[in-house]
C-alpha cells in the first residue's frame, strides 16, 4: 500500500539579495530566485570592487602576476586601491612601497611611469634584491618623486 504524502508549499519570503526586496519562493532553503542571482556566468564583485578569482593563499609570484599588477596600477589616480585590492587577492605576496630615493642607484627590474619595481628575494638572513622571479617572494614598488 502506498502512501500519499500531502504536497507542501514553500511560503514565500522576503528577499534581501543585493537590496532586491521582491518576494520570491525558494526551490531550496539555500537557493534564491533573485535576479541577481540567475546569472550564471557572471562573476562575482568583490568588495574592493575587481572581478578577480580568489587565489590560494600559497600562491607563487610569477612574471604573469606583476605584469597584472603592474598593468592594474597604470592609472596613479587608482594606484592605492588598486593595490590594496592586489594585496587582499594575493596574501602571500609580500610588497614593501618606498621612495625611488630608498632605492639609491639599484636597477629596477621593471619601470613603470610613476613607479619602479623590485623583486625581494628568498632568504631567511637579511633582505635582499633579486633580478630573478624564481627567487623572488615579494615586490618592492619605488614611487618617483615629483
Amino acid at each position: 500500500m502506498s502512501t500519499i504524502e500531502p504536497s507542501v508549499t514553500a511560503e514565500p519570503k522576503q528577499c534581501s539579495c543585493k537590496g532586491e526586496e521582491q518576494l520570491h519562493s525558494p526551490k531550496h532553503s539555500s537557493s534564491c530566485q533573485c535576479k541577481s542571482h540567475q546569472s550564471e556566468g557572471s562573476k562575482p564583485k568583490h568588495s574592493c570592487g575587481c572581478k578577480h578569482e580568489d587565489h590560494a593563499a600559497t600562491e607563487e609570484l610569477s612574471q604573469s602576476l606583476i605584469d597584472k599588477l603592474v598593468a592594474s596600477l597604470a592609472d596613479k589616480n587608482d594606484y592605492q586601491a588598486k593595490l590594496n585590492c592586489f594585496k587582499k587577492h594575493h596574501p602571500s605576496i609580500r610588497i614593501i612601497e618606498c621612495s625611488e630615493d630608498d632605492m639609491a642607484e639599484r636597477e629596477a627590474f621593471m619601470s613603470a611611469s610613476y613607479f619602479d619595481l623590485f623583486l625581494m628575494a628568498k632568504g631567511t638572513s637579511c633582505a635582499r634584491l633579486t633580478n630573478s622571479v624564481d627567487l623572488a617572494i615579494g615586490l618592492v614598488i619605488a614611487l618617483h618623486e615629483e
